[in-house]
């Protein structure tokens, strides 16, 4: 009886002295759609514990930084990615990120991906660039290592399309019906962004499939068969914007239109409801069309994307 009552004892201390260091935690709660959160991604999951507890076992878990909190059920999630911050709030689960001052932290940019982990390998991984309020952004992370740079992989056709002085079939001839092909051509695989400021880097062809030797940037195209009041006069230049999958728009309050040229006209202009699909044709006498004044700057669009491609790292310092 004596050693059990010495046993007792030593949990109960043992417990007092986890909860004092519980009380130490510093949990942040934020106002989250929970329909974003992924719970068969947590790291750790368990039961029957009061928040204090939760979150001495993210505390406990080198790899955690935030946690989801069902109060009903007193269940514990933890995860080791920061998810966006959304408007909604449910009075039943909560979401609470883990203020762990400097000795962890989530990476802003690819260096700080190769920093932190060590890792050289190129490959998809979940950023927290402050240009999005640290909301987290799937990047490929290319040259790993030794330079870093960040760029966005996207899922489905990006083409612009630029008709110059090349392809006229007559010399100085406006408003040709043919051409001479091929019409210079890119088709973004990958497009390169800085990280500090989401701004593309339109002439960055590393990832890209190019006809002929094109000049063109992310965002714009050039016709060069005529002015556009002539009749018939073909929009040889054309471009296929589309960032579904990426969860990234380009920013909606860019305006698209005619940027510089002779006698120019952009038509055929097309937008989605959620921004993420963008189409318009450019002519005139060697004009160019695309957003203006510019850049291509990429937002964090509502967008939800599985985190299952992507690799969530956490910095020790």
């Amino acid at each position: 009886m004596h050693k059990l009552n010495l046993k007792v004892v030593f949990y109960v201390i043992l417990g007092i002295l986890k909860v004092l260091k519980a009380s130490e935690i510093s949990l942040r709660q934020v106002r989250m759609r929970l329909d974003l959160i992924e719970p068969a991604l947590a790291i750790w999951s368990g039961s029957n514990y009061p928040l204090t507890w939760c979150g001495f076992q993210c505390l406990q878990n080198s790899n955690c930084v935030s946690l989801l909190y069902n109060y009903t059920n007193k269940s514990c999630k933890l995860f080791q990615v920061i998810y966006s911050v959304e408007e909604g709030e449910d009075d039943i689960v909560k979401y609470f990120i883990l203020d762990r001052g400097n000795s962890r932290s989530v990476p802003e940019s690819c260096k700080d991906v190769a920093t932190c982990s060590g890792t050289t390998t190129d490959g998809e991984y979940w950023i927290y660039p402050q240009a999005t309020n640290r909301k987290r952004v799937k990047i490929y992370c290319n040259n790993m290592a030794s330079n870093p740079n960040e760029y966005i992989t996207l899922k489905n056709p990006n083409s612009f399309i630029d008709h110059d002085q090349s392809n006229w079939p007559i010399m100085w001839q406006q408003c040709q019906s043919s051409y001479i092909p091929p019409l210079k051509r890119v088709d973004f695989q990958k497009v390169g962004i800085q990280i500090q400021n989401m701004e593309v880097n339109g002439m960055d062809y590393s990832f890209a499939l190019l006809t002929g030797t094109p000049t063109i940037s992310y965002g714009r195209i050039r016709d060069c068969n005529g002015e556009s009041f002539r009749s018939p006069c073909p929009h040889f230049a054309s471009a296929t914007i589309n960032t579904k999958g990426t969860g990234l728009v380009i920013d909606p309050s860019l305006t698209w239109g005619v940027i510089d040229g002779s006698y120019p006209e952009m038509r055929y202009f097309q937008k989605s409801t959620d921004d993420s699909e963008i189409s318009f044709t450019c002519s005139g006498w060697c004009s160019t069309c695309g957003p203006k004044p510019g850049p291509v700057v990429f937002q964090v669009s509502n967008e939800f994307i599985s985190a299952a491609d992507a690799q969530a790292l956490i910095c020790h310092n």
